[in-house]
This record gives structure tokens, sequence and C-alpha cells, in this order.
């Protein structure tokens, strides 16, 4: 939330503004880094600003698979999580991605019915993961024009209430490479390498200079990030499978019989990328999540 509200206060920059990324951008210059979805989005954005010279730094770059970049496992789809109050996000970004499935195919980016089903007893406890989705008076209501509570008679067994709506579903496979190429075309030069300490983007520009500003996307990684240290992330071990199958709508459920750390979603990536299903929801220590690598 504080990297979009500061993204929204950047478009009057002085001109020569380097950035870095982490994975990594450089504004008049900005350091980024990260190369997944959260941080090349961003160096595109930034990059739109003639006034930005953005480098990304990452260890891992589209292409790449490994435990430590989580885009390319992505589903991925677009369900808004968050609280009516901090849905502005949502609000602004589901235009963006519904133009994008109608206008640019290449991104990788389908429209896909999506229903979301409610069992009231997942909500008995206190720490129900993504709450919101599954409110029955739901804000998305107002979000999706063809937004339509199900009629008990269309429900699955087991199910108290749901609601359906036409969502999309990103092929990460397409969607990266094609956001690489974006920001390619805006000038944004990638750079692959292993950041320690964040002050270490300051020297990692592509023109040699140091950078006016540091762009920390890593996700997770910023747990252990010099400088940074946020302890307050912990890290969910997901696991999916992806098969050839084709699918009928996307689906998400507010739960499972199977244990706590047990999921159930489906959703059909575009362009023949198969379909995800899911999966597992595992809140684990950081020394437990490496073991069971």
């Amino acid at each position: 939330m504080r990297l979009l509200k500061w993204l929204q206060r950047q478009t009057s920059w002085s001109s020569d503004t380097k950035i870095s990324f982490f994975a990594s951008l450089k504004i008049r210059g900005a350091n980024l880094d990260s190369a997944g979805v959260s941080g090349l989005t961003t160096a595109l954005l930034l990059s739109k600003n003639k006034a930005n010279s953005v480098t990304i730094v990452a260890k891992h770059m589209p292409g790449d698979y490994d435990i430590e970049y989580a885009s390319p496992w992505a589903g991925a789809t677009f369900q808004p999580m968050s609280e009516e109050e901090d849905s502005r996000w949502e609000r602004r970004t589901w235009p963006e991605l519904s133009r994008l499935a109608s206008s640019v195919p290449e991104a990788g980016i389908h429209f896909h019915r999506t229903h979301i089903y409610r069992r009231n007893k997942d909500f008995e406890g206190d720490d129900v993961p993504f709450g919101p989705l599954f409110s029955p008076n739901s804000w998305l209501r107002d979000l999706f024009s063809d937004y339509r509570d199900l009629k008990q008679e269309e429900l699955p067994q087991g199910v108290d209430s749901g609601f359906e709506y036409t969502g999309v579903c990103i092929n990460t496979s397409l969607y990266l490479p094609w956001l690489v190429g974006q920001c390619r075309a805006q000038g944004v030069v990638l750079k692959r390498g292993v950041v320690y300490h964040i002050d270490d983007l300051k020297t990692m520009h592509h023109s040699g200079k140091p950078a006016d500003v540091l762009v920390n996307a890593s996700g997770l990684q910023a747990r252990d990030l010099g400088g940074v240290m946020d302890r307050s992330l912990v890290p969910i071990r997901g696991q999916t499978v992806l098969v050839r199958n084709e699918a009928g709508p996307l689906y998400n459920i507010s739960g499972t019989d199977d244990g706590d750390a047990e999921i159930s979603y489906l959703m059909m990536r575009a362009s023949g990328g198969g379909t995800v299903l899911g999966g597992t929801y595992d809140k684990v220590l950081r020394s437990r999540g490496r073991r069971n690598r």
C-alpha cells in the first residue's frame, strides 16, 4: 500500500531522476529490486514519465523457476480481498486488467467467468484468509457490472451462499515476458544481480551514477534484506497442480474439511496455458519452510 501511495505522487518529478528497483528500479535515476509482476509493473508505470531513468536489478528474471521467485508459479487471477475502505487500488486496477484482456491478447490475460463460494462454518474463527472476498455483502457487487448472487439451487453441496462475475485469469508465462517487453520499450534496463542490503542498489543504476530513488519490490525476500529486515512477513507455502485440461468457470471456496492449511480453487490460464488446481495456504516458520523445499 505504501508503494502505491508513493507511486501516485510521482507524476511531477524534476528531470533526470534515476531509479533503482530491488528487484531493482532507478528514478531520476531509480533502481528497483525485483522482476516479478509487482516490480515489473512498478517499473513500467514509472518509466512512462520520461524524466525517470529506471533500472531493474533482480536475482531471478522471467523464464527462471525458483522457490524464491513467486510470479511464474502464480495462477493468476483478480479476486479483490481488501476491506472496502482499502479498495481504491483494486478499483483502479480492474479497468486496466479489463482493457488488457479486451485489447492486448499478447499480454496473456483473458476474461473468465468466476464463482465465489462461501461456507458459513469457515467464518466461525478469527483468522479467516481472504475473508472480505467471501463476504455475503461484498463491495465487489459495485465493481463488476455483471455481479450476480447465485441461487440456492446453483450452489454445490455444502456451500451456503455465493456469487459470480466475469473476472480475468492471467497466464504468467506470457504476462511476465510481455511486461519485460513493455519495460524495455520504455527504456528500462534490466540487470541480473543479488542485493544483500538495500543500500547496495544506490550504485547499481545502469548510468553508473547513484540512484535518487530505491524501490524494494522483493516480496518475501524483504524479510532478510539488510536495511529492511521486515520480520512481520510470514512465508506462505502454497502447492498447486497444473494440468492440460480445459475447465469451466474459475472458482474459489472459503474453506475445505481437509485442514486449516487446505484451500480449493480452479482457474484456466489464457492461450492454452492449462488449468491450475489448488491448493494449500500454509503459514510456516522460515526455518521450517527451508527444510521443506
